[in-house]
């Protein structure tokens, strides 16, 4: 009885098939960590450009409402309000907008719209106090931009110059 025991086989016939099993099993769950860590860098990353951006609307807004617009109509005009700020665009983020909108068009009614389209073509916009003399585009990277109050027969502005 004993020796007929040992000599039974008939579990290792169907060993086979449990191994392709756990093996998919694993493939997926690993599969599913995989894109939720993808995903989670990926928030991580847009997270970090939106206090980017954040902070160059607030410091825009900050200078349209207090004024000292440099006259751009008048070359001897060097009196507008300048500031710069370090920003950094992440590579996930296909380019960043200022003064415009995402289908293209930049009229008196836009200026003061800004947006961002990530590098899966979704795209978030916002709006500012500010109005830019745009659009200014930039892709990713590290940007030095300086911002300047300027004015024209159009109205006062925000320029946005990446040095």
């Amino acid at each position: 009885m004993l020796y007929d025991l040992l000599q039974d086989e008939s579990a290792v016939e169907g060993m086979p098939m449990r191994i392709v099993v756990t093996v998919v099993v694993f493939a997926v769950i690993l599969g599913i960590t995989g894109k939720a860590a993808s995903d989670f860098i990926g928030d991580v990353k847009e997270k970090k450009l939106m206090d980017e951006l954040d902070r160059i609307e607030k410091r825009s807004a900050v200078m349209y409402l207090q004024g000292g617009a440099r006259d751009m109509d008048n070359p001897s005009d060097l009196s507008g309000t300048t500031e710069s700020i370090h920003v950094e665009i992440p590579d996930n983020i296909a380019f960043v907008v200022f003064g415009g909108m995402p289908d293209g068009m930049a009229n008196e009614r836009t200026d003061n719209v800004y947006y961002y389209v990530r590098d899966n073509g979704r795209v978030q916009t916002k709006s500012s106090i500010a109005r830019f003399s745009g659009p200014a585009v930039f892709y990713p990277g590290k940007y030095e931009l300086e911002l300047e109050l300027v004015r024209n027969n159009n109205g006062t502005f925000v320029a946005i110059r990446g040095v």
